[in-house]
C-alpha cells in the first residue's frame, strides 16, 4: 500500500484512540479528519519539521529541484467568490493532496473587497479599495455587509465539496490583520475581531462546516504591528497560531506566550526553507510553508535543497506507512 495513503489511516486510528487525542479543536463538532490532522501536528511538533509550500506549480518546481514534494500545499481562495471569476479548480487540488498522495491542505483569502475596489486583483489591499469595515459590520442590511455574506457562501460551496470529500483544511482567513495593509484589518483589532467571529460562525452554524482547522495569523509585539492580544480571536476559535516571516527564538517564545502555550505555533509563509536543526532546537514549528519563487533570495535554492535533504524534515515521500501508528 502506498505510502501517501497514511493520513485515511490515522483517521481511523484517531477515532478509535482516545490517546490518540491530545489536542482539542475550537470547533466541538470537528470532524474526525480535523482531528486526526491536528494530532499528527502536535505529535510531529519537536521531532520533526513538516515542510510545506504555497501553489500547487511550485511546489512541483520543489519536487523537479530536490526530488521531493512537501507535505503542506498551501492555496488561496482569493478568485471562488463569483465576483471574482468562481475560479474553483483548487478544490480538486485539495481533495487530490489530501486523498491521492496523503498531504495536508491550508487556504490563505486574498478576498477583495466586496465593493470599492477599483482592481478587483488588488482590492484586498487597503490602499486600494475604500471599502469601510467598521460601517459595513454595523448596517447588516447594507449592501457592504450583503457582499461579505455572499463572498462567504461562495467559499463555503467549495469547504461543503471537500466535506463531502473527507478532506480537513488548515484556513487561515484574515491573514496579516496587525499590519493593517489588507483591509480586514485597516480599521483595527475591534473590527476584524467582529469579522472573524461573523466568517467563524458563518461557517460553523449556518452552513455547519466542521472540516476547518482555524489558524490566526499573529505577529510578535517584538515586530511593532500593536498588541497581539488585541488582535486575537480567542481560544474558542483558533486551533492554531501562525505567523509570517519569523525566525528569532525570541519572536516564537512571544507567540507561544500568546496563548499561554495552549496552541501550537507555526511558520505559513516565510522566504526560504528554515534551518531543520536550529529549529528543532529552538522554534519547533509545528510547520513551515514557503511562498511562491518570485519571494525566493539568491541563497533561497540552496536552504530549500539543504532543507528537503535533511532526516528531520518530514517530506511527502516520508510520510510514515501505512499501519505504522
Amino acid at each position: 500500500m502506498k505510502q501517501w495513503l497514511f493520513l485515511t489511516t490515522l483517521i481511523l486510528t484517531a477515532a478509535l484512540s482516545p490517546a490518540a487525542e491530545p489536542y482539542r479543536p475550537a470547533d466541538p463538532k470537528a470532524t474526525k479528519q480535523v482531528r486526526a490532522v491536528l494530532n499528527f501536528l502536535k505529535q510531529q511538533q519537536g521531532k520533526v519539521l513538516i515542510s510545506g509550500q504555497t501553489d500547487l506549480k511550485d511546489a512541483r518546481w520543489i519536487e523537479e529541484n530536490t526530488g521531493r514534494l512537501p507535505v503542506v500545499l498551501a492555496l488561496d481562495f482569493m478568485r471562488t467568490p463569483a465576483r471574482m471569476g468562481r475560479q474553483v479548480t483548487d478544490t480538486d487540488t485539495a481533495i487530490d493532496w489530501f486523498k491521492k498522495k496523503g498531504g495536508i491542505v491550508s487556504y490563505q483569502w486574498h478576498w477583495s473587497s466586496p465593493t470599492g475596489a477599483s482592481d478587483p486583483e488588488s482590492g484586498f489591499y487597503a490602499k486600494s479599495t475604500t471599502f469601510d469595515l467598521q460601517k459595513a459590520l454595523a448596517d447588516p442590511k447594507s449592501p457592504e455587509y450583503l457582499g461579505l455574506i455572499a463572498d462567504m457562501d461562495d467559499v463555503a460551496v467549495e469547504l461543503k465539496r471537500m466535506n463531502k470529500a473527507g478532506v480537513p483544511i488548515i484556513f487561515r482567513p484574515l491573514h496579516e490583520a496587525q499590519g493593517t495593509w489588507f483591509w480586514w484589518g485597516a480599521k483595527g483589532p475591534e473590527a476584524c475581531r467582529k469579522l472573524y467571529d461573523l466568517l467563524f460562525d458563518r461557517m460553523t452554524k449556518h452552513h455547519r462546516l466542521h472540516n476547518i482547522i482555524w489558524a490566526w495569523t499573529a505577529y510578535p509585539d517584538s515586530q511593532n504591528k500593536g498588541k497581539a492580544k488585541d488582535w486575537y480571536p480567542g481560544d474558542d476559535k483558533v486551533d492554531l497560531v501562525v505567523s509570517d516571516y519569523c525566525e528569532k527564538k525570541t519572536e516564537y517564545d512571544e507567540l507561544v506566550a500568546l496563548t499561554g502555550g495552549r496552541k501550537m505555533v507555526a511558520l505559513s509563509e516565510t522566504m526560504n526553507a528554515p534551518d531543520p536543526d536550529k529549529v528543532l532546537a529552538e522554534t519547533p514549528w509545528a510547520y513551515w510553508v514557503t511562498w511562491a519563487r518570485r519571494d525566493w533570495n539568491s541563497r533561497s535554492n540552496d536552504d530549500m535543497k539543504r532543507a528537503m535533504a535533511h532526516p528531520k524534515t518530514l517530506t511527502l515521500d516520508k510520510m510514515p506507512k501505512r499501519g505504522t501508528r
